[in-house]
């Protein structure tokens, strides 16, 4: 059995020691890291907890936002941060 997964976009911002990642489709969802990858990966780690608190409060998993459809500022990148929860996405 394949494990589901969704990608959701991230925006990411911030300076050398102190970056940031925010979720678009899921407002709330902050992460943050000394590095873009520490950011990133600390923006996954949360993702699973963050979705199980936002499903008890009676919300649906959004489906992510097109990449064409965030609009970023100066400075800012975009990535993405995966979900790896098959019981979070058939639930």
């Amino acid at each position: 059995m394949s494990e589901a997964t969704i990608k959701y976009p991230a925006v990411i911002d911030g300076d050398v020691g102190a970056y940031g990642v925010v979720l678009p489709d899921l407002p709330g969802a902050y992460a943050m890291g000394a590095t873009v990858d520490e950011a990133l990966a600390d923006a996954e780690s949360m993702l699973p907890e963050f979705l199980e608190v936002w499903k008890e409060s009676g919300k649906t998993i959004p489906i992510p936002k097109a990449v064409g459809d965030i609009a970023l500022q100066p400075g800012e990148m975009l990535a993405f941060v995966t979900l790896r929860a098959t019981t979070m996405l058939t639930k």
